[in-house]
């Protein structure tokens, strides 16, 4: 019998995703964490994994990462926050399929026997040389590197910033608060620069720290126009955060 673990938090929904798998005549079990995932899958063998990417306990597209490199056999559905495509930080991550959130159950079997049925990897003659990424946009190897990033220090959000504009995004804070906080560095590194031209100096490197009641920002410039921010909730050092920052913002420059 296919046995498929569902990773959501949300009871009602999962119960419901239970029920109709086992409808198909599949073995479903539910995870309420990405813990809880990480404990079921070591211990069982399970033929697909389907993965909500609000979980509460851990960014989602880390567990997903996870499965993927602990589990190369394991087939991955997710659910998207929004709409049904893969989420722009897995598109490095072969992911056999989506499930939107409400789906419309009779389209259920259809999407589950596709993604079961779809290969673990791509084969190697459709595999492409790597295209540089256009003005504006980021190399598609700066994306798992951010990924890291925010799993080691346990950010809400890891942005990229160019020339004010926010280019790449990883974490669990909202599009709203990525944009309020990409304009906020933005307007603290035109300062930066403006207070350097003033002085008669070249502003040789842009470094920021801000910390608020619950949340720690703190920026970095990668090269001229490209900035690195890492926003943390809880008491992570700042010492720690500064150093896998900057070890990143190394790695992403040499990725450009």
């Amino acid at each position: 019998m296919t046995r498929i673990l569902v990773v959501d938090a949300n009871e009602a929904f999962a119960a419901l995703l239970q029920q109709e798998l086992e409808n198909m005549e599949m073995r479903a079990d539910i995870a309420a964490s990405g813990y809880e995932a990480l404990r079921a899958t070591a211990a069982t063998n399970y033929a697909m994994a389907i993965v909500d990417m609000g979980l509460p306990d851990v960014p989602s597209a880390q567990l997903v990462r996870a499965l993927r490199q602990e589990h190369p056999d394991l087939r991955l559905m997710v659910i998207p926050l929004e709409g049904d495509g893969v989420p722009s930080e897995l598109a490095d991550v072969p992911i056999q399929g989506t499930l939107p959130k409400p789906f419309f159950l009779p389209e259920l079997p259809e999407r589950i026997r596709q993604a079961l049925t779809r290969p673990l990897r791509a084969p190697v003659e459709e595999e492409k040389a790597p295209v540089p990424a256009p003005a504006g946009e980021v190399a598609p190897n700066v994306l798992p590197l951010m990924s890291r990033l925010a799993q080691e220090v346990g950010a809400e959000a890891v942005l990229l910033i160019r020339g004010g504009e926010l280019v790449a995004h990883t974490g669990r804070m909202s599009e709203n608060g990525m944009t309020a906080l990409t304009t906020l560095v933005a307007d603290a590194w035109r300062a930066s620069t403006r207070v350097a031209q003033i002085l008669g100096k070249e502003q040789l490197r842009f470094e920021q720290s801000i910390e608020g009641a619950e949340y720690l920002l703190y920026s970095l410039a990668i090269t001229e126009d490209l900035i690195l921010s890492v926003v943390v909730a809880g008491k992570v050092p700042l010492g720690m955060i500064r150093h896998r920052a900057k070890e990143t913002a190394e790695e992403i420059r040499k990725a450009l």
